[in-house]
């Protein structure tokens, strides 16, 4: 059986059982599950490749990057050992999301991971990964039966990320063409997945207080004027998505598609160019690279 064929047999499984199965408790199920995801994610931090197997199905199918697929429990074993016990390896496994399906028998996990190796000269090396775990019942108890995962980070010898970097306001122009060349500090910040952006918004300098404590109506002179958002970001081409994991405001914080807001962006040299598509369609901010500078104003 091609790994095609397998994947949608599977599929087809989990759709025959939603469909015969009634009366699941669906939380318990849901905690059931993540305490497997747990355990194994325990296990892996801990590099014990032979707790990590055991909780894979015996016709488990595993498909790593840039590697061949690994097919039964007895090859993930092998898989497993050997990946563990590169020089410096660890790991580390970030926030989980999980859900069961409606026959209660097959479920999935999606986390972020941090994998530490050491490179060819001693050098640490961390990847960055996404996770994806497709869960079956076995007897009453949930194992793994497709494990796939991709990394973040571009292949070596890839076009670099032109966001990544530290960049101020050097100017605005609103959708009517009017143009602001004096424009109150704002900062966008790019890791290679996760943004961070604060943005002075009006047409005078922000007031500052007397004492140690704002009037109410500080407040809300302050929260007026100050545009305050960071998440995660995609690229499109010359597309540029972003999803607020926090914000200023509660309203613009949410995942993907629902709060996911679009910017067209060049970037030439150290400048960067962004064009507002959705909440403030047509503002078009520019931007300037900064390096190493504590204070860049």
């Amino acid at each position: 059986m091609n790994i095609t064929s397998k994947i949608f047999l599977l599929a087809g499984t989990a759709m025959v059982s939603a469909c015969t199965q009634s009366a699941i408790d669906m939380d318990a199920e849901r905690a059931a599950l993540r305490a497997a995801a747990d355990a194994y994610h325990a296990a892996g931090e801990a590099a014990d490749s032979e707790a990590v197997a055991a909780m894979y199905t015996g016709d488990s199918l595993t498909l790593p990057p840039n590697a061949g697929a690994v097919e039964g429990r007895a090859a993930m074993q092998e898989f497993a050992t050997a990946f563990t016990q590169m020089p410096g390896f660890a790991m580390s496994f970030g926030e989980m999301t999980a859900d069961v399906g409606a026959g209660g028998d097959m479920g999935y996990t999606l986390v972020d991971t941090i994998i530490r190796t050491d490179g060819p000269g001693g050098e640490p090396v961390e990847d960055r990964i996404r996770d994806f775990h497709l869960w079956r019942k076995v007897s009453g108890e949930w194992k793994v039966a497709i494990d796939l995962w991709n990394s973040e980070l571009p292949l070596p010898g890839a076009p670099a990320n032109p966001l990544e970097g530290a960049w101020i306001v050097t100017g605005w122009v609103d959708a009517d063409g009017n143009v602001n060349d004096e424009p109150l500090p704002a900062l966008y910040v790019f890791t290679p997945a996760h943004y961070s952006v604060m943005i002075g918004s009006g047409d005078a300098p922000r007031a500052t207080y007397e004492g140690e404590n704002m009037t109410d109506a500080e407040k809300i002179g302050a929260y007026d004027t100050i545009i305050a958002n960071s998440g995660r970001y995609e690229i499109d081409g010359n597309t540029l998505k972003t999803r607020a994991y926090v914000a200023k405001d509660p309203n613009y914080m949410g995942g993907w598609p629902e709060n996911e807001v679009n910017y067209e962006f060049s970037v030439d040299g150290s400048t960067l160019t962004i064009r507002n598509l959705v909440f403030n369609p047509g503002m078009t901010g520019t931007f300037r690279q900064v390096e190493g500078t504590p204070n860049p104003w």
